[in-house]
């Protein structure tokens, strides 16, 4: 396994662990506390919502997160040779993954992501902002902003993403 993903698979494992390791709190569970799988993808462009969505997955615990998920409508293409991408490869399997994992917090129906880890490294530091409706066992985010730690925002993020509650 590259050096890369397993240290990639090493830190969101580390996380979860920890994360699920807390001491309870005396405050009420966040609404967005559990495991999330994602259902369904608008890119927000006015192309149409990806139905079911590629896989992906947010995980939310006591004030951190881990978001890993495949934002295209076309299957993650393998390297030819497993574990041995080509430049071309690397590229474009690096083009179609979101991951990063960090603290989030809620006020009223917004929430803030704050990267500690993140496929970008210009995002670490950097935050991201997305209004939220728990309906159910059903998540949507509204992606609002995505701001790199120098604070140069991402653009027009229209996008959306729909959860069903895993655990």
């Amino acid at each position: 396994m590259p050096y890369r993903l397993r240290n990639l698979l090493a830190v969101v494992t580390l996380l979860g662990i920890v994360a699920c390791n807390q001491a309870p709190s005396s405050e009420p569970a966040s609404p967005l506390h559990g495991v999330w799988s994602m259902t369904a993808s608008d890119p927000g462009d006015g192309t149409a919502v990806i139905d079911p969505s590629q896989p992906g997955i947010y995980i939310f615990a006591e004030g951190y997160y881990s978001g890993v998920y495949a934002p295209l409508a076309e299957l993650r293409v393998p390297s030819e040779v497993p574990f041995q991408p080509t430049s071309e490869e690397m590229v474009a399997q690096h083009e179609s993954i979101i991951v990063n994992t960090g603290t989030y917090e809620t006020v009223g129906s917004t929430v803030t992501f704050r990267p500690i880890i993140a496929k970008s490294p210009g995002f670490v530091g950097g935050s991201s902002t997305a209004t939220f409706t728990v309906e159910g066992n059903t998540l949507t985010l509204e992606w609002l902003t995505v701001e790199s730690s120098d604070g140069v925002s991402a653009g027009d993020v229209a996008d959306s993403q729909t959860f069903q509650r895993v655990e």
